[in-house]
């Protein structure tokens, strides 16, 4: 980060030594600041909305420009794959889900995750209120409404609890949660985030439960670099600016999540017509998602010994073995935040 000071003593090619920093004041230095800052390329891993609200307050309150960032902070969505972009250096810093860089670099991608937004997975299980379904077990002789994508997963989520999945009937279903609410399930296959709240606007009340709180979580949202970013001074420290500016937006966020909402709904979701009530809501949802024992103790992003172990594990259960150290490292958190849990 070039700081006031800083531009002043190196002189920006002579301007403030000649006097012309004084003579055009504060858009001066803003204009030259811009133009020494670093330029990186952020890639999300999903569309513009309140999921990256952190990111956009950050870029909206200026925190990345006070790092010394010229940060181009590119939306994603279901045909971007954000590992290829990392690797082949198009995006500095990338967002996607710890299954999806585990299988990457199983494959000889040299990638590493440095840390992870959503510290629970938002994957859940959504019933009616009026006929709820709790716990794991309140789904044997049910039907399950199910995503065909997601029966691996599944799978390995009842074996993790004891169940056997044929005790459970499986009903193939996209992501409109309508066999839900007709009766034609007993349960759905849905994310804490989404459906559960296009119900509620309806005045359709549900109960859901978190396939993490049951022992089955892999990291989402997860921040992932390259190792030869890494290992390169210039570029680790770029990589260390990005998640500085990106906790402190996560945290004025998390601190109103409104406010979050408001910033993308109005800014970069503006032209995808988002609306603000349910992507109020889903800000509200997030926050536990997000907030946990771990990052309360450590810091936003943290990735502690027993979450991580939770993921390893359940990614070893749908046939993805990997050695930890290979896929996560705190060591960037741990220099942005040096023994606190706020920055």
């Amino acid at each position: 980060m070039i700081t006031r000071r800083e531009f002043l003593v190196r002189g920006a090619g002579g301007l403030a030594a000649a006097g012309v920093f004084g003579a055009f004041g504060e858009e001066a230095f803003a204009a030259a600041a811009r133009l020494a800052a670093t330029k990186a390329t952020f890639q999300l891993g999903w569309i513009a909305n309140v999921e990256n609200m952190g990111e956009f307050v950050g870029d909206e309150r200026g925190y990345y420009t006070k790092e010394g960032l010229d940060l181009n902070i590119v939306p994603g969505g279901p045909g971007v794959s954000v590992e290829p972009l990392v690797v082949s250096g198009k995006a500095l810093v990338g967002l996607t889900s710890a299954d999806y860089t585990a299988r990457a670099r199983l494959q000889g991608a040299k990638l590493k995750i440095v840390g992870t937004t959503l510290q629970k997975n938002p994957s859940a299980v959504m019933s009616l209120a009026k006929n709820p379904i709790r716990t794991p077990h309140d789904l044997v002789g049910k039907k399950l409404g199910l995503q065909q994508t997601s029966y691996a997963t599944y799978n390995a989520f009842f074996k993790a609890n004891g169940i056997n999945p044929k005790q459970i009937t499986y009903v193939p279903v996209q992501y409109d949660p309508a066999p839900l609410v007709a009766g034609d399930v007993d349960a759905f296959a849905s994310f804490q985030t989404n459906q559960p709240i296009s119900l509620a606007l309806k005045g359709i009340k549900t109960v859901t439960f978190l396939l993490a709180d049951y022992g089955y979580n892999t990291y989402a949202d997860a921040f992932v670099v390259s190792e030869k970013s890494l290992a390169d001074s210039t570029a680790r420290d770029t990589v260390k600016r990005i998640l500085r500016g990106t906790i402190r937006g996560w945290q004025a966020s998390l601190a109103s999540p409104a406010y979050g909402a408001k910033v993308t709904v109005e800014g970069p979701g503006k032209s995808l017509g988002l609306d603000m009530k349910s992507q109020t809501l889903t800000a509200k949802a997030e926050v536990p998602l997000v907030q946990t024992p771990a990052t309360h103790k450590h810091g936003l992003f943290w990735m502690d010994d027993a979450g991580i172990a939770v993921n390893m594990a359940s990614m070893k259960r749908i046939g993805i073995t990997i050695n930890q150290k290979d896929l996560f490292t705190n060591e960037l958190l741990q220099e942005i935040y040096n023994g606190k849990n706020h920055i």
